[in-house]
């Protein structure tokens, strides 16, 4: 992070020249040292808006009491509640600045009273009072697949602490994005003069699943604005080929009589699964564990117990079962065992530093002839010890694939896209979302990610099916709590697993059709070269210039009544209607892609 009047340059981590062009779209992000939790909703747009190389200054508060000049930046974003301790005049100049046409966007509730009218709230002397409602239901299509999303309680539990203003408050001219479940406002637009503002509120865009919706307000805001995307998904397949079990289980036995685990796991589950990836033009990466049946982990544990002297020969079994790997797929590791890596599961650094040897051995013998490069550790769980040893284990492993948006940091889990903080060895690319089912909050995540990063990361296990509760017992943490089968609809009409993660695949295609799936050690490649490719974008006169490193996709937002050309170098591959605009997707080669914004728009 760089504080006013360096500039944030994402394409060497280091400070840009203050006169940098006005040409640039560049975003003046104001935060105060002493609000935590306005910090946390600006650490999150700082993250968007890096990986979308968009440069940006940081304004502090409480550090600053000279401003830059205003003019120079197309957007600001407030990410602070005690923007109510600014001086008339400092307030009296950002009105000014959007009046004249500039864009704001208020990521973190706050309150002003030379700012009330213009954020949307009326002519008000005090601040609300405050208000905790829960949920979320979208009003808009704020990025595509948002507009009519709900949120329940039971999806994703949002408190927002949150103004008072009641349902129906709102000035007419506030266009309403966002309410709460009992239709209250959390988030609108409003024009002020020939500007815009785009307000939030609440505090919950400090979480990590709306930083999609972060950084398209933030294109929103400016009319015109432009994002580097990824423009890669990545699909992932734990626990295959499956422990071997010649049991017949509920809910299978319904809907396949007489067919065990084994038989359903590598006959109509294996066959539908490769029928969704050829439907979808999908590429999988399956994750193997090597000894399901060694899970004698301590420091006095045998070296050459039966588990162990059976391993190969077991894994030789599944594989044999197993179909050949699909060209494009690849496998990755998923364990010696399926105990996680953390000082609980592997109490001693030596066993496990001699069992991922085993490991190594029976990967090579029975599954690949080179090591895996990819680890998704078991559970999601690792520890930082245990993290370096298996990189010394397998110096091959450049890819540790954990949880994005979920779970707790010390257990390896919360993780951004990057170098892994315990082990720099390993680049983490992190999956968002997980399992078969569409729920509201799993498609809120899914489309947040895609409109954040142009990215999205999901997995699945082969025997999902079966995580069922038993007769009576507790719900939560079952993978098939609803007792769904595999096909058929159950006893409460729900269709089956495989038709809602069609349904799940089938949602984002209609909206992301351009994302290109790939491997994992394709992920790698793609969000290595999107981290290396130098971009430069300016917006002047009619025209957007985008110069690159790279051939890469962008993100090109624009007010409703403009049409984009290219002029140069660069193709439109999709285009269309977002809340008040349009999102078009470019994409450019190396060198410079000139494109034409036409009408009513000025850039």
């Amino acid at each position: 992070m760089k504080i006013w009047p360096f500039r944030r340059n994402p394409q060497n981590n280091e400070p840009a020249n203050a006169t940098a062009s006005s040409r640039s779209q560049e975003v003046l992000v104001i935060c105060h040292a002493g609000d935590h939790d306005g910090l946390v909703v600006m650490e999150n747009l700082c993250a968007a808006m890096e990986f979308a190389r968009m440069r940006y200054s940081v304004l502090d508060l409480a550090r600053r009491s000279a401003w830059p000049p205003l003019a120079a930046y197309r957007s600001i974003v407030i990410c602070t509640e005690n923007i109510w301790e600014l001086p008339s005049d400092k307030a009296a100049m950002l009105e000014r600045f959007v009046f004249g046409g500039g864009g704001m966007l208020v990521a973190y509730r706050c309150w002003h009273e030379g700012l009330s009218s213009m954020f949307g709230m009326g002519e008000i002397e005090r601040d609300p009072d405050m208000h905790s409602t829960r949920g979320f239901i979208f009003e808009a299509e704020i990025t595509p697949g948002f507009d009519g999303l709900r949120i329940e309680d039971a999806d994703w539990v949002v408190d927002h602490s949150r103004f008072d203003i009641a349902s129906g408050a709102l000035p007419a001219e506030c266009a309403l994005l966002a309410t709460d479940l009992d239709g209250r406002p959390v988030a609108w637009r409003r024009g002020h003069g020939t500007g815009r503002v785009i307000y939030w509120n609440t505090g919950v865009l400090a979480a990590r699943p709306m930083r999609g919706i972060l950084l398209h307000h933030v294109l929103a805001s400016m009319g015109t604005g432009v994002a580097a995307t990824g423009g890669f998904a990545l699909f992932q397949i734990d626990d295959f080929p499956p422990s071997l079990s010649s049991a017949e289980l509920a809910p299978i036995t319904r809907e396949y009589p007489g067919l065990d685990r084994d038989g359903f796991l590598f006959g109509p589950w294996y066959d539908d699964i490769m029928a969704l990836r050829e439907k979808h033009r999908l590429k999988y990466s399956w994750y193997v564990v090597t000894n399901y049946h060694d899970v004698d982990n301590g420091p006095n544990a045998q070296r050459q117990s039966h588990n162990i002297a059976s391993g190969k020969e077991v894994l030789q079994a599944r594989f044999a079962l197993a179909r050949p790997l699909p060209e494009g797929d690849e496998y990755g590791f998923h364990g010696y065992n399926h105990d996680p890596l953390t000082a609980e599961g592997w109490p001693d650094q030596d066993m496990l530093e001699y069992k991922l040897r085993l490991a190594r051995d029976l990967w090579i013998d029975c599954v690949a002839p080179t090591p895996p490069v990819s680890w998704v550790p078991a559970n999601n769980w690792y520890g930082p010890d245990h993290a370096r040893t298996l990189k010394n284990v397998f110096p091959e492993i450049s890819v540790v694939c954990g949880l994005y948006s979920l779970g707790e940091f010390d257990l390896g889990e919360y993780r951004d896209f990057g170098p892994e903080p315990w082990e720099p060895r390993l680049t983490c690319i992190p999956r968002e979302t997980y399992g078969y089912i569409a729920e509201p909050v799993v498609r809120l995540m899914m489309l947040s990610q895609l409109a954040a990063m142009g990215v999205w990361t999901h997995f699945i296990h082969a025997d999902d099916v079966y995580d069922i509760p038993d007769p009576g017992g507790e719900i939560a943490y079952h993978r098939n709590a609803e007792m769904l089968q595999w096909k058929i609809a159950n006893d409460a009409g729900e269709p089956g697993m495989l038709h809602q993660l069609d349904a799940l695949i089938s949602l984002m295609r209609a909206h992301y059709p351009w994302v290109e799936f790939v491997a994992t050690s394709g992920a790698e490649r793609r969000y290595r070269s999107h981290l290396d490719n130098a971009v430069e974008i300016s917006l002047g006169a009619g025209r957007i210039e985008i110069d690159c490193g790279s051939e890469a996709h962008f993100y090109i937002r624009t007010e409703a009544d403009a049409s984009l050309r290219p002029l140069e170098g660069g193709k439109i591959v999709d285009i269309r209607p977002v809340d008040d605009g349009r999102l078009n997707v470019v994409h450019c080669g190396a060198g410079k892609s000139i494109f034409e914004v036409s009408a009513r728009q000025t850039v």
